[in-house]
């Protein structure tokens, strides 16, 4: 699978001073925190779901390894903010 360039902007944006991945094969180098930033865009942004036992750090080395994960989803739409059950507001809105 190709890695849609929205994807490998959002990744290359988020590496820190590292430059842009141009190898699909070559390491992205994200710590921890980086593959949830990453997991949350996937999911909200572009609406794959990434399953608990899929986050483990070989699905997310490379951008090959990520285009194999990503193959066998169909992303839903983007999420976006969720909206609190019952109340008409989304999450982290004030109660006016």
């Amino acid at each position: 699978m190709d890695i849609p360039q929205k994807i490998k902007d959002f990744i290359d944006n988020n590496r820190g001073s590292l430059p842009p991945v141009t190898d699909p094969d070559e390491p992205l180098q994200l710590d921890s925190l980086g593959i949830v930033r990453l997991v949350a865009f996937l999911e909200n942004d572009l609406g794959y779901v990434v399953e608990n036992a899929e986050l483990i750090p070989q699905n997310f080395r490379t951008l090959r390894q990520l285009g194999q994960l990503l193959s066998t989803k169909t992303p839903a739409g983007p999420i976006g903010e969720a909206e609190l059950p019952g109340t008409g507001r989304t999450a982290g809105t004030k109660n006016e």
